[in-house]
């Protein structure tokens, strides 16, 4: 029996699509339907709620890396997928921070149109946070940035969803517009109430130099009367250049980068060269002794040695992996120490020996003043370091031994969070 004109539109109306579905930013299956007498299908929520240009190459095709206005997901840092990274600019941690537009000069020459570093650029930040009681302004402190696509708060931290470290392309960066870079996320989690993400805006401005500042983000309970909840600002700490790569094998926390004793400049073994296989970063040892040594009698045998204990509050620490960047400028944190007036109280011991031999003993000559560590660093660089020492003392004798010191590193290795 042949089918009338009518049947067979039943037929192929039968077998078209009735809508379509998609999976949202947080998993779930979302059905869109006709809508209206149209049957147009409403994608007006789609790119919203897909946290719409994500992924790992500014589309939206990876869901778990989601872009933040000119933010991406360039890869994955700890898998060595971000190699290159250049040192372009660092905070000077001597001055107080700023979050107002700072223009800074870049220390590296990346071109009129930024064409001149790889992929782009990268940068390390952290959030000033300012209490906010009734609308009155209160203690003001550091608080660090947790990575999170899941969105779940961590004590002590501002969750955020938006790539981190921050990645902006090449391409972006030269065209010398204003680029928006928010921080969205729980933040610590606070009222909820009245939320803003903060946001950093960055130009580069085609002449080696780079404009950037904190737009003010907060999360308070909204009391018209006097808000109360706390306000958070950008504060950028460092920008290097970056260029992606496939994954490479991380070493196991078991290697040995360095081991022996030495300071100045140190070469490792077996890291890459802008430590891509570094795992989570580095753990450096320190000498338990500070030694000072008497050079118009012997560079090898010291005078006097004081325990780094009296420095430090370890002499083992690490650096993390997106600390790992050539050029870069690592401060060490040190103990308070006594003025620079000070006679110094700080126990040491001395070298009693004779004929070159080492015997040593409790310290008996207060003929000097302790002045402080004037420097306390470690300067990164092609898998190598270098260790960057100064201790000042004030001596009233001559010649003055204080003024050469070594501080050894004895052993360098990766570790795992």
């Amino acid at each position: 029996m042949a089918d009338n004109a009518l049947t067979k539109v039943a037929r192929i109306a039968s077998k078209a699509a009735q809508g379509a579905t998609y999976k949202d930013a947080k998993g779930n299956i979302q059905i869109i339907k006709p809508a209206g007498d149209s049957n147009y299908m409403d994608f007006t929520n789609f790119l919203t709620s897909t946290n719409g240009t994500g992924g790992s190459t500014g589309g939206n095709t990876d869901q778990n890396h989601p872009a933040a206005g000119a933010d991406y997901y360039a890869g994955s840092l700890a898998d060595g997928e971000i190699t290159e990274r250049y040192l372009l600019y660092q905070r000077d941690e001597s001055v107080a921070e700023q979050t107002g537009s700072q223009t800074v000069t870049l220390q590296r020459d990346v071109g009129s149109t930024f064409n001149m570093v790889g992929d782009g650029a990268t940068f390390l930040i952290h959030l000033q946070k300012t209490a906010m009681t009734k609308g009155t302004k209160g203690s003001v402190t550091d608080i660090k940035l947790n990575y999170d696509p899941n969105n779940i708060a961590k004590d002590g931290y501002f969750t955020t969803t938006s790539p981190y470290p921050i990645y902006i392309k090449a391409s972006d960066l030269g065209t010398k517009k204003t680029l928006t870079i928010p921080i969205n996320g729980i933040g610590e989690n606070l009222s909820g109430k009245n939320v803003k993400a903060p946001q950093l805006n960055v130009t580069f401005n085609g002449n080696g130099t780079m404009t950037f500042e904190s737009v003010t983000g907060y999360d308070n309970d909204g009391n018209s009367a006097g808000a109360t909840g706390a306000n958070y600002e950008v504060v950028v700490d460092v920008i290097a250049t970056f260029s992606t790569q496939p994954a490479v094998a991380q070493l196991p926390a078991s290697v040995n980068l360095f081991s022996g004793s030495a300071s100045g400049d140190i070469a490792l073994s077996g890291v890459s060269n802008f430590f891509e296989n570094s795992m989570d970063g580095i753990e450096i040892t320190l000498d338990d002794y500070v030694y000072f040594y008497n050079l118009a009698y012997s560079s090898s045998i010291p005078v006097y040695r004081i325990k780094s204990s009296n420095f430090v509050l370890s002499n083992t620490f690490k650096i993390s992996k997106e600390e790992l960047i050539d050029g870069i400028n690592i401060n060490i944190i040190l103990k308070p120490f006594l003025d620079s007036t000070s006679v110094i109280t700080i126990p040491f011991e001395q070298n009693n020996g004779t004929n070159e031999g080492i015997v040593w003993g409790n310290g008996t000559d207060k003929n000097f003043n302790f002045k402080g560590v004037t420097k306390s660093n470690i300067i990164i660089g092609k898998s190598s370091l270098s260790s960057d020492f100064e201790f000042t003392f004030k001596n009233t004798r001559a010649p003055s031994f204080t003024d050469n010191f070594n501080w050894n590193v004895l052993k360098i290795s990766p570790y795992k969070n």
